[in-house]
């Protein structure tokens, strides 16, 4: 199944960036099916739609879509040749995924008047992502000493 959604969201990448510039998706396919065997050339195919995406100035609905398109294929190829029963598309992942994709579309809503905001955003959102996940990842027992064994005597 892993190996199905790798092929089906390459295609739908090779897609979506032929849809924005069709001269771009012959190098995209090309390094679609060679990610399907090396992991380097999956990330080099997110990146030429990246940049595709970047020189064609496109809408942030057509962006998020292309986004949330490799980002499903980043996932399911790196895991192709995972261990038996590591699972890419988790209901955690794809939530993930789409919330971020959601709030990426929607900070392209807002009206800004200030100049530096579009500067301060990101900064921001890192910070608070790595709040979020401090909190997640810590153990509370962590924190509660570890009482010393008493020496055995003889």
């Amino acid at each position: 199944m892993t190996r199905f959604l790798a092929v089906l969201s390459g295609l739908l990448l090779t897609l979506a960036v032929g849809l924005v510039e069709p001269f771009a998706a012959a190098p995209v396919l090309a390094l679609v099916i060679a990610g399907w065997r090396w992991r380097v050339a999956a990330v080099g195919a997110a990146l030429v739609a990246l940049g595709v995406l970047t020189f064609a100035d496109t809408g942030a609905l057509i962006a998020g879509a292309t986004g949330l398109v490799a980002t499903t294929y980043l996932l399911n190829t790196a895991t192709v040749r995972a261990p038996v029963g590591v699972v890419p598309t988790t209901i955690p992942s794809v939530t993930g995924a789409i919330v971020f994709t959601v709030a990426a579309g929607a900070a392209t809503l807002l009206p800004t008047g200030v100049a530096w905001l579009p500067i301060a955003a990101p900064v921001a959102v890192i910070l608070l992502y790595a709040l979020l996940v401090r909190g997640l990842s810590t153990d509370p027992r962590a924190r509660e000493p570890v009482a010393a064994e008493p020496a055995a005597s003889d």
